[in-house]
């Protein structure tokens, strides 16, 4: 048995279950009430970017709740259950469960993330009387690339914890540490080196920390998308003096992504190849 046979039935099931479909429900419905958010501000000359802009910020904080919860119980709850004993008899080996099982959930995720955001975006059109194309499409990809990279912490989460209660406390505690938490980081940083709070002109080195979490990976790299196709909107290093230093450039961002859906996989497959199931 090979990991795409395991990614095909974790699919499967989601299809038959309603995890799929209440993922696009949830997606479609937060988001298209926070693109209509900028419309609210009388103040503001809105405008469908900002309402994309307004989405992102939402679905950074949205979505890895929703990839947690469709992928921690991936391992943790088969182990704890049993079941697990039962595909292990199939014999594939450990570092091919846990690859289907992230390739399978990974794609509940982004097919349900990416399905949602489509649908607000069918909104944010009705809203706006029009959406920058290139500009939305990208950002749906990066939200769904999101889902993903949580879906592989979450996934690394599960194959190193045994039960299903421990999985759900390193994952909350994950959540809040990489989405609601990380800000303080930098900006702690920023006082205690230079004795004040951020304002307008940060150091680059302040922006690459704010990027260092996935979720700020993706503000990152949705900030980028935006600028480039309207020269009205800020980029990445907006806020830093120039020259800007390299480590603020998207492909860095993207590098960030990339490495924490990887990494936490590879920790959690080595260590529960380790494991004694019995």
């Amino acid at each position: 048995m090979n990991a795409l046979v395991i990614a095909r039935k974790e699919f499967d099931d989601a299809l038959r279950s309603r995890l799929l479909w209440a993922l696009v429900g949830f997606v479609a419905l937060f988001a298209a009430g926070t693109m209509g958010v900028p419309l609210l501000v009388p103040a503001l000359d809105s405008d469908p970017l900002q309402g994309l802009g307004a989405a992102s910020e939402f679905a950074a904080i949205l979505v890895p709740i929703v990839a947690l919860v469709a992928a921690y119980l991936a391992l943790a709850g088969e182990r704890e259950s049993g079941s697990l004993r039962i595909l292990l008899g199939l014999e594939p080996d450990r570092r091919t469960i846990v690859l289907g099982k992230f390739l399978g959930r990974g794609a509940v995720v982004a097919l349900g993330v990416g399905t949602g955001f489509l649908l607000a975006g069918a909104v944010g059109w009705a809203l706006y009387g029009g959406l920058p194309l290139v500009a939305f499409l990208a950002v749906t990809v990066l939200t769904a690339g999101l889902g993903v990279a949580f879906v592989g912490i979450a996934v690394g989460i599960s194959a190193a914890t045994p039960t299903r209660s421990r999985a759900m406390t390193v994952g909350i505690a994950a959540y809040l540490g990489l989405t609601l938490l990380w800000d303080l980081l930098p900006q702690g940083i920023h006082l205690a080196i230079v004795g004040s709070p951020p304002g307008v002109s940060v150091p680059g080195w302040f922006v690459f920390l704010q990027g260092l979490s996935p979720s700020g990976a993706y503000s990152a790299l949705v900030m980028a998308a935006i600028s480039v196709t309207s020269g009205e909107y800020p980029g990445i290093a907006a806020n830093v003096a120039p020259p800007a230093p390299v480590y603020v450039e998207w492909w860095v961002f993207a590098a960030i992504l990339l490495v924490w859906t990887v990494v936490p996989l590879l920790v959690g497959g080595a260590l529960f190849v380790r494991t004694d199931l019995n």
